[in-house]
């Protein structure tokens, strides 16, 4: 008893204050500009209140990054004509542009990807592990964050758009 109580005291000392201030379920997306890896704008300002966005927080040395991607292709290819936004956000941790080039060649990422060199997106969305998946609905409001990628209908997509 001892020990599960020690380990837990350990846990809320040492876990969980580096996931408070995290953006959560029903926080707001924290709006940044920039530019992807093609060189095209990337500003959340110009999507929140217009379309719903999900952001895919990735590493190219994280194993379970290279599962999604296929899942969210399929999510890209059919709800970004219909108006979600979609962005792939390298961490920048521990990783080189080259090698997030790369990853995305490997994996065939369909939607646009932002490296975050400094990891300054990253540290402000306060990400602890990759991949991390936000997806928030047209008014920037988040409605799921996980490690795996979300299942959508076209119901929960008529929802987001609202």
């Amino acid at each position: 008893m001892l020990k599960l109580f020690a380990s837990f005291v350990l846990f809320f000392f040492l876990f969980l204050p580096m996931s408070a201030g995290a953006v959560n379920i029903g926080d707001m997306l924290l709006p940044f500009a920039g530019t992807d890896m093609q060189g095209k704008p990337v500003d959340l300002t110009t999507v929140i209140g217009k379309q719903p966005v999900m952001l895919v927080f990735w590493a190219s040395w994280c194993p379970n990054c290279k599962v999604e991607v296929p899942k969210i292709n399929k999510l890209y290819e059919k709800y970004s004509p219909q108006g979600m936004t979609f962005l792939g956000i390298n961490v920048g941790f521990n990783d080189t542009v080259g090698r997030a080039a790369a990853f995305v060649d490997l994996t065939k990422t369909a939607y646009p990807v932002f490296f975050d060199n400094k990891s300054v997106v990253t540290k402000k969305y306060k990400i602890q592990g990759v991949p991390t998946i936000l997806m928030a609905d047209k008014s920037g409001r988040v409605v799921f964050r996980n490690f795996i990628a979300p299942e959508i209908s076209d119901q929960d997509f008529k929802e987001l758009s609202r």
